[in-house]
C-alpha cells in the first residue's frame, strides 16, 4: 500500500539460526544477504516511502504516462481469462539477454490499487530492468492487483486478493509454462501481493502442481481486516451511512493522526491511478468516486467477488478459506494462519519502519512460522514500504531476488528440498 502514512516502531526481529553444527545451506546464503551491508542515509519510514514511490514513477502513474514511456519500457501486454471468466492483466518484459536456452520467469505484483500503471511497478522497472547491467536475468511478467481498476473494468468486482489471488497466479503460471521454454517459475509480491506469494506457494504444493520453485513476499500486508481494512475504516462516509470495515477491528496502536494521513493518501490512489486505470480499460467510460463513498464502494465491490466465486464450479477450492461472505474470507485467509504450511523456498523481508502496515503483523507472521525452514525471514531497520533502496541501494533487493533464482541456492536450501521428488512442470491438475 504504497503513500499510506503510519508511524511504526518496536524491536528488531531476529531470524532463527541453523545450529553452528549444520553444514551451510543455501538458506543461510539468502540470510545472510538479508543483512545489509551498507546504509545509505538515515531516511526511513513515510519518508523512504515516499520518495521511493515517486522519485521513479511520476511520470508513468497513470495509463498515459506509461503509454508516453512505452518505447523505453519495452513492454508487451498480457491478458488472459481464466476458467471461471475472470481477466487477468498485465505487462510481459521478455528477457533477451544471457545465452540462448530456458530462462527463469519472475511473476510480481505490488499491492493495493498498484496495477501495470502504477507507481510500484515503474520503480521495480526503473531498478531492476531498465538498465542493462543492472536487469534481473529473467523475463519478467507484473500483474494487475485484484485491487485495481484495471481488473475492476474487466470483471466488475475486486479481489481482496490472498488465497483467491493466488489461484489466478497458478493459473497464469501454468499457462506460460506451456507457451514458453522456463528454467523456473519464481514468484514477488509486495504490500498486499505478499499474501498472494504465500497462497499461491502454499496451493501449488497442495495441488501438486510443482509449478512454483521460490517466493519473496516483501513489506507483506498478512491481514486485511486490519491494513488495508483499518484504513478504509478510517474513510468518512455520508451522513446515516454505517462503515461496515470498522467492525472486527482491533483498538489502533496510538496512530490516530497517521490513520487520517494514510485516509488521504487512498483517496490520491483512487484519483490518480484506480479512475484513470478504468477509463484506460473501458474507453470512454466514465468512473467518479466521491471520497465519501469510497468505504461503501470498495465493500461492496469486493462482496461481489465472493459472491462471484461461491456461483462458480469450484470443487478443488480449498475449504479452509470461507467464501460465506468477505468478513470470513479475510479471516481464513490470513498469513499468520497458514504461514507454517510453506513448503517452497521463501523469503519474508519487511522493515521495522514500514509506515503502512505495523510491524506487529509482521512479528505474527514471524512467530507463527516458527522453525519452518523453508523461510528465511528478516526484519530491516529502515527501509519503509518497499523502500529498501533509498537505506540500503539498489542492489539490496535485487541482490537476494537473483539469489532466489539460483537453481544452486534452491537446491542446496535444505535437506528436505534435496528429498523433494523433481517437479513435473507440465503436469495438468485441475484447479476448479
Amino acid at each position: 500500500m504504497p503513500l499510506l502514512l503510519v508511524l511504526a516502531c518496536a524491536r528488531t526481529l531476529t531470524p532463527v539460526e541453523q545450529p553452528s553444527a549444520e553444514p551451510r545451506t543455501g538458506r543461510d546464503d539468502v540470510l545472510s544477504a538479508l543483512q545489509p551491508r551498507l546504509e545509505r542515509n538515515q531516511l526511513g519510514g513515510v519518508l523512504s516511502t515516499l520518495l521511493s514511490s515517486l522519485s521513479f514513477a511520476l511520470d508513468a502513474i497513470t495509463p498515459e504516462g506509461a503509454r508516453r514511456l512505452s518505447g523505453e519500457l519495452g513492454y508487451s501486454d498480457f491478458k488472459l481469462e481464466l476458467v471461471d471468466g475472470t481477466q487477468v492483466g498485465g505487462i510481459f518484459f521478455e528477457c533477451t539477454d544471457g545465452p540462448p536456452g530456458p530462462k527463469p520467469l519472475l511473476m510480481a505484483s505490488f499491492g493495493l490499487l498498484q496495477d501495470r500503471w502504477g507507481t510500484e511497478s515503474a520503480k521495480f522497472h526503473a531498478l531492476y530492468l531498465k538498465k542493462p547491467d543492472e536487469r534481473i536475468g529473467a523475463h519478467v511478467l507484473i500483474l494487475d492487483h485484484p485491487t485495481g481498476g484495471s481488473f475492476y473494468a474487466n470483471n466488475g468486482h475486486l479481489s481482496v486478493g490472498a488465497y483467491d489471488d493466488g489461484r489466478m497466479w497458478i493459473e497464469v503460471a501454468r499457462h506460460l509454462d506451456s507457451q514458453m521454454d522456463l528454467s523456473g517459475i519464481h514468484l514477488l509480491g509486495v504490500s498486499m501481493s505478499g499474501q498472494t506469494v504465500v497462497h499461491a506457494l502454499i496451493e501449488d504444493d497442495r495441488l501438486g502442481a510443482r509449478l512454483f520453485d521460490s517466493g519473496m513476499a516483501v513489506s507483506i500486508a498478512p491481514d486485511f481486516r486490519e491494513a488495508p481494512g483499518r484504513q478504509f475504516a478510517d474513510l468518512p462516509t455520508r451522513s446515516g451511512v454505517e462503515n461496515t470495515w470498522k467492525p472486527g477491528l482491533s483498538e489502533p496502536p496510538g496512530r490516530i493522526f497517521a490513520l487520517g494521513m494514510q485516509s488521504a493518501g487512498l483517496g490520491l490512489l483512487v484519483a490518480r491511478l484506480f479512475v484513470p486505470s478504468y477509463r484506460a480499460v473501458r474507453p470512454p467510460a466514465e468512473l467518479e468516486i466521491d471520497r465519501k463513498d469510497l468505504a461503501v464502494f470498495f465493500r461492496e465491490a469486493f462482496e461481489a467477488r465472493i459472491t462471484f466465486l461461491r456461483t462458480q464450479s469450484r470443487a478443488n477450492w480449498n475449504p479452509d478459506f470461507s467464501l460465506d461472505d468477505l468478513q470470513a474470507f479475510m479471516t481464513t485467509t490470513r498469513i499468520a494462519a497458514v504461514i507454517d504450511r510453506v513448503r517452497t523456498p521463501l523469503v519474508l523481508v519487511s522493515a521495522r519502519d514500514d509506515p503502512a502496515v505495523h510491524r506487529a503483523l509482521f512479528e505474527e507472521v514471524v512467530l507463527s512460522a516458527g522453525d519452518n525452514m523453508w523461510i528465511a525471514a528478516h526484519e530491516t531497520l529502515r527501509g519503509g514500504h518497499f523502500g529498501f533502496h533509498v537505506s540500503y541501494g539498489t542492489n539490496y533487493l535485487g541482490n537476494v531476488a537473483r539469489l532466489m533464482m539460483m537453481p544452486e541456492i534452491l537446491e542446496n536450501w535444505n535437506e528436505a528440498l534435496k528429498r523433494r521428488s523433481p517437479p513435473n512442470r507440465k503436469e495438468n491438475i485441475p484447479i476448479r
